[in-house]
């Protein structure tokens, strides 16, 4: 139960096939075992150790995708930050995590003035762009470049993967601690209920800091299927990119389709790679998803339930379930228990554990 077996057995199974397109970059799953690999050693280079935290604050990305297999590789706990927050809040959860490296896109460079002095744990900064790094921060690609590929660190079961910081509406964010075994199972479950398939190309669309898209990013990996991104959504792009890609799957919560559904290239773009859409969040309106199913008569829907607590997902309303009755209404409901759910699993969903609690010792409760 390890998220880095996924891409040793990506490697093994389909070693040519192609893992991430990105921003004119193109690399199969050998390449990207390669990286990752490098790239883990790059991190333990700045003097982290296994256990320790490792944050990021980015767009979506193919880089961001090797940084969720990079930092378990390395043996340490990733904490992708929310790109929505404003700089005391960066800073509250770097400090929170007690984050030792920052990786940070060029997007969110401006926010590094106003959190001198206020994250106090992190050591280092790794620039993740094209460009040259700013003064005193480590490039990306330097990262990899300068490093042989080190060994797995093994990390597995009920070891800590990664700090999802969830709530924040009555109170500050809470770091929820989850282990390989908790994402591992939720990959599982997400590949049998949500139908995904080898040949899959997922679209990351929604933000990846999110375990919505979380949902994809190990389950589409444990396949060896693969992944395209744009960098935020915006309903264009997301139209231009299935089209361009072939996306054959992808998450777009209720606002999001009806921005699709609406848009005015939504009938010049060929959707017809559609196979599935995962929603949540809420229902999908009524007018919403029959438009839907006009535009994308290929596509099955998939409405699910889940929280972070749960790593995420409870329950998947699949597409033979979204039916009209007789007066042409639809119904609608969050779905039936995914495979692992259980009630013994959904009571302990509204214990998050402080991300003090239990630093990063093998077997820290999740």
């Amino acid at each position: 139960m390890a998220l880095t077996q996924f891409i040793r057995r990506a490697r093994q199974v389909n070693r040519d096939g192609v893992a991430t397109i990105f921003d004119g970059r193109t690399h199969t799953w050998t390449d990207f075992h390669e990286r990752i690999a490098r790239l883990a050693a790059g991190i333990r280079s700045l003097g982290v150790q296994p256990g320790d935290r490792v944050a990021l604050l980015a767009n979506n990305s193919d880089r961001y995708l090797e940084y969720f297999f990079a930092v378990p590789w390395a043996g340490c706990v990733f904490v992708p930050v929310n790109t929505r927050l404003a700089p005391p809040e960066v800073a509250y959860w770097l400090s929170d995590s007690e984050s030792r490296v920052l990786f940070i896109d060029d997007d969110f460079l401006p926010f590094l003035p106003r959190l001198q002095g206020q994250m106090p744990s992190v050591e280092k900064i790794v620039h993740v762009g094209n460009g040259a790094p700013p003064e005193g921060l480590i490039a990306y690609e330097k990262l990899i470049a300068d490093n042989a590929p080190m060994e797995d660190a093994g990390r597995s079961g009920e070891d800590l993967a990664g700090l999802f910081y969830t709530g924040g509406t009555t109170g500050v964010s809470k770091g929820v601690m989850l282990s390989h075994r908790n994402l591992v199972s939720n990959a599982m479950n997400v590949m049998r209920d949500m139908d995904f398939e080898e040949d899959m190309i997922w679209l990351h669309s929604a933000p990846m800091f999110h375990l919505a898209d979380g949902t994809a990013t190990f389950a589409a990996t444990m396949l060896a299927a693969s992944h395209r991104f744009i960098p935020k959504f915006d309903p264009g792009a997301a139209l231009a990119a299935i089209e361009e890609h072939g996306v054959t799957n992808g998450l777009f919560v209720p606002t999001m389709m009806n921005m699709i559904v609406n848009h005015p290239d939504v009938k010049t773009r060929d959707l017809s790679t559609m196979r599935g859409i995962l929603y949540g969040a809420s229902p999908m309106p009524e007018a919403v998803i029959r438009k839907a199913m006009e535009l994308i008569p290929t596509v099955g829907f998939y409405h699910a339930y889940g929280q972070t607590e749960t790593s995420p997902l409870l329950t998947c309303l699949k597409p033979h379930l979204h039916t009209f009755d007789d007066s042409g209404r639809g119904k609608s409901a969050a779905g039936r228990p995914m495979a692992s759910s259980s009630a013994s699993r959904m009571r302990k969903a509204g214990s998050s554990a402080r991300t003090r609690l239990a630093r990063s010792a093998p077997g820290a409760p999740t």
